[in-house]
């Protein structure tokens, strides 16, 4: 803040005023102070502007008509407005758009003579301070980033490290999608890292910062690109904690696809860190995987029914049957009680939702039309991928055994209905010898 003041001092030649509503007068040296006009009474009207004309030392121009004095609002002034100063409350600065450009080059101009100066620890002080009044102005400079780098990489110094997470905080409050703020940020956090094997509540509060920074900015890759870029340096406690606590935001953003993205790392966490040595501890982190990834196919199945067309929910459901499959498979019980393979009950489910996704009521927005076309689609998908390798006759039989319920306004919505025919219908021809 400080500095950013000072440079405004380089150009700018108005003192700081922080006043009421005023207006500078051309006549006179002095400030008129101009209430509201619902503030003015009939006789301080005819007394400011008189009667349909006004004196010639009001504001210093010339006499004006009564369209003025009708309205209650003093004459505009010609020529150039007066430059509005920077307002400074409550740790918030506030400058005027005018002067940003000419505020810009005097930055850059010290940065650069800063840059070009001898080494030193005067150097050093000056290239940070001058360095910080640029990227709060244009964080998009990576020259003003990496001499920043520089200096704080030759002696670790954590109070400068949490410093700079402050400063990158507060340009992100402004400029949440700024690339290059975020990858400081990660680097920050990265010396930090080394240097201290226990991060757990940086790591917390950057969880919390990355939060809210998505709550005010929508869809905003970068910052659930780099929540995700923190899972590996998060506990495993943490890692249930954040996919507890992500399921609300999913279920308020469900069109949103990075929120599921950063869900999708969190699941694949869990699983890299079930495959340690055969202990009863392995064991236990196996089941607890398994009834999540079951409660999540649960959970997104719940979503798709309730909000139809998003494509999101779908992508999702991809990613947890694909590596539900390799559950069923890799486990030493493949077949249940009734002698039914896990895999092929699982994929008879698919087809049920896949038929209720058909059979929904139309409405007039369409979504419907769209929710056949992606349910459709994940269907193909099943049967192209290894998914159902070695079952695509039964699960072309159980498509076709479920075709007669669907209704005939769906049967070719979006060219579906030609999708299953051409991928699915002839391998249960065969199999029906038809």
């Amino acid at each position: 803040m400080k500095i950013l003041i000072w440079h405004l001092k380089l150009v700018s030649a108005h003192k700081v005023k922080i006043l009421g509503v005023s207006a500078t007068g051309r006549g006179g040296s002095g400030t008129t102070q101009i209430p509201p006009p619902a503030q003015i009474s009939q006789q301080q009207r005819r007394a400011r502007w008189g009667n349909g004309t006004r004196s010639s030392d009001s504001f210093g121009g010339r006499s004006r008509g009564s369209g003025a004095a009708r309205g209650g609002y003093p004459p505009p002034l010609r020529g150039n407005p007066p430059s509005r100063p920077p307002h400074c409350k409550d740790h918030k600065l506030a400058i005027s758009m005018e002067i940003l450009p000419k505020l810009y080059r005097a930055a850059r101009h010290a940065y650069s003579n800063s840059a070009a100066a001898k080494d030193g620890p005067l150097m050093e002080i000056d290239l940070m301070r001058h360095s910080k009044a640029l990227l709060i102005l244009c964080p998009d400079m990576l020259t003003a980033w990496n001499s920043r780098k520089m200096v704080l990489s030759v002696n670790y110094d954590f109070t400068k490290l949490k410093d700079e997470l402050q400063l990158c905080a507060l340009i992100l409050s402004y400029s949440p999608k700024n690339e290059s703020t975020w990858s400081h940020r990660r680097w920050v956090i990265k010396k930090v890292s080394e240097h201290n094997q226990d991060v757990s509540e940086l790591i917390e509060r950057e969880s919390v910062l990355v939060k809210e920074i998505a709550e005010k900015s929508k869809m905003n890759y970068r910052a659930w690109r780099h929540r995700c870029w923190l899972i590996p340096y998060m506990t495993r406690e943490q890692v249930l904690n954040e996919l507890k606590k992500s399921t609300r935001w999913n279920e308020l953003n469900v069109a949103d696809n990075c929120c599921f993205h950063y869900r999708r790392s969190l699941l694949l966490a869990l699983l890299d860190s079930c495959h340690v040595e055969d202990t009863e501890d392995s064991l236990d982190r196996k089941s607890e995987v398994h009834l999540l990834w079951k409660e999540e196919l649960t959970w997104n199945q719940m979503l798709i029914r309730r909000y139809q067309g998003r494509e999101s929910l779908w992508i999702h459901r991809r990613f947890l049957s694909q590596w539900w499959v390799k559950f069923l498979l890799s486990s030493e019980e493949t077949e249940c009680a009734a002698g039914t393979s896990l895999v092929d009950l699982f994929l008879a489910q698919e087809i049920y939702l896949l038929s209720d996704c058909l059979n929904a009521p139309a409405d007039e927005f369409g979504e419907a039309c769209v929710q056949t076309e992606l349910a459709a689609l994940y269907i193909l998908w099943i049967s192209k991928s290894s998914l159902c390798s070695g079952n695509t006759e039964e699960m072309a039989m159980h498509i076709v055994q479920q075709r007669e319920t669907w209704p005939v306004r769906h049967a070719d919505c979006c060219g579906c209905g030609c999708v299953l025919s051409g991928a699915l219908f002839v391998p249960a021809a065969q199999a029906l010898n038809m």
